[in-house]
């Protein structure tokens, strides 16, 4: 019985870490997105704010870096996704192979 409660201990704490980590790359992503484009890009907003899973928020970073260069500039975009594609790292498998985790 105590291997049981620990093993579904420990599977509960593991979720929970992911979905902090979802929340935390969400965050960062809305807060990017309303930094740099004054709200002006509100499909990628709404598609990052429903996300239901991390590889979904993956798969938005292309949104997110065309929403951020029309709005600003290729350089400062290419910084940002820098920065939450290490987010992902760790936590993601793709993560580790992306090309902007090398910029």
């Amino acid at each position: 019985m105590r291997i049981k409660n620990s093993f579904w201990g420990f599977l509960s704490r593991t979720a929970d870490a992911s979905t902090v980590q979802i929340e935390r790359i969400r965050l960062a992503m809305l807060n990017a997105l309303d930094t740099h484009c004054n709200n002006t890009h509100t499909a990628v907003d709404g598609a990052i704010r429903f996300a239901g899973d991390m590889e979904t928020l993956w798969y938005l970073r292309p949104d997110l870096l065309q929403a951020i260069a029309s709005c600003r500039d290729q350089h400062t975009a290419n910084g940002i996704l820098r920065d939450i594609t290490t987010l992902f790292k760790g936590h993601f498998a793709m993560a580790n192979t992306s090309r902007f985790g090398s910029l």
